[in-house]
């Protein structure tokens, strides 16, 4: 099944976050596309800027078995769940690994929403995806990532860096 995801880190070493974590994923799936690297504002909550990347691969694993995937590769890597009560859920990682579109279009269940339901609100994921995918369409609203770029109402900032 063909998967989009995302991918972050705000803590240093930030570019060896990413690369690990894109190892882990290389030993379940088969990565068909990379964006080129990104640094943007922190989204949600003042924070250090994070480096993106947005990914296309392919896995035989349903939603629920990549998601945990993901769980065990940012617990490995260090993550903690937040617990500020200002920003609940947005704090600073040194990974985040996020499902935003998979091939069937629509899935959810009590752990998970796919198309990620922040995705077209957030720039950091939108302009990596487009390098990668263009044309993707948005399952819910019918519309290219390049669209929905077009129409976001993000004003965080967003600067491509280089390849990974």
């Amino acid at each position: 099944m063909i998967y989009f995801i995302s991918l972050g880190s705000n803590e240093e070493p930030r570019i060896w976050f990413l690369k690990k974590a894109i190892e882990f994923i290389s030993e379940i799936s088969q990565i068909e596309k990379i964006s080129s690297l990104y640094e943007s504002e922190a989204w949600g909550f003042s924070g250090y800027p994070f480096l993106n990347v947005c990914m296309k691969i392919n896995t035989d694993l349903p939603p629920k078995s990549l998601l945990n995937f993901f769980k065990r590769i940012e617990t490995i890597l260090g993550r903690k769940i937040s617990k500020d009560p200002i920003f609940p859920g947005y704090s600073d990682r040194p990974i985040d690994i996020d499902i935003i579109f998979w091939e069937k279009g629509v899935y959810e269940d009590d752990e998970i929403i796919i198309p990620h339901p922040l995705a077209h609100k957030r720039k950091f994921i939108l302009i990596p995806l487009t390098e990668i995918e263009e044309n993707l369409i948005h399952p819910i609203f019918s519309k290219s990532i390049l669209e929905l770029l077009e129409e976001i109402d993000d004003d965080t900032w967003v600067i491509k860096l280089k390849n990974l």
